[in-house]
């Protein structure tokens, strides 16, 4: 079970100022992308959440359309560019527990959540946790000791994935 998250709603110029902030500071943080009904948020709406760690403390955009294509250079901004594969990338192979999530999350089943070993939502703090909200069978988690990078790259391909035509993808935050 992950926690929901206590949060502070802000507009997205604000989000994306404070992970900039965070970035030029050289602060951890990191993002979260929720769907409507997310164990995270509990709320309707879509959104992107913004972890700083330093402080302690979560900030929350929400929207009704689609947040991915706003999240995804946060993303990278926060996480790095080589957690954030780029869609024509060939991908190592995850470990068989994400897979078998990736697969559900391919056949609409749910949604990953990848949470740092400082996540405030971490249910094994101290470790890299991936958990996949499964409409059916619940919420279903693979921990490690160490980064999983392969399983970081396969979740975020699937996370940040864009409908053909979505001409937000990757843009810059503003």
């Amino acid at each position: 079970m992950i926690p929901r998250l206590a949060l502070t709603d802000v507009g997205y110029e604000q989000l994306a100022a404070t992970a900039k902030r965070i970035n030029a500071a050289g602060g951890r943080g990191h993002i979260h992308t929720t769907p409507p009904g997310c164990a995270l948020t509990g709320r309707a709406e879509r959104g992107i959440l913004l972890e700083v760690t330093d402080e302690g403390h979560a900030y929350a955009f929400f929207d009704t359309a689609s947040i991915e294509a706003r999240a995804k250079p946060l993303a990278i901004l926060l996480h790095g560019a080589e957690s954030v594969p780029d869609d024509t990338e060939v991908l190592a192979t995850a470990c068989d527990e994400v897979t078998r999530m990736a697969e559900r999350m391919g056949l609409g089943m749910g949604h990953f959540h990848i949470l740092t070993p400082v996540c405030l939502a971490n249910p094994h703090p101290g470790r890299w946790t991936i958990v996949f909200e499964d409409d059916d069978l619940g919420v279903l988690s693979s921990a490690s000791d160490e980064r999983p990078l392969a399983d970081i790259r396969l979740v975020e391909r699937l996370i940040y994935a864009q409908p053909a035509g979505d001409e937000r993808a990757g843009k810059e935050p503003q």
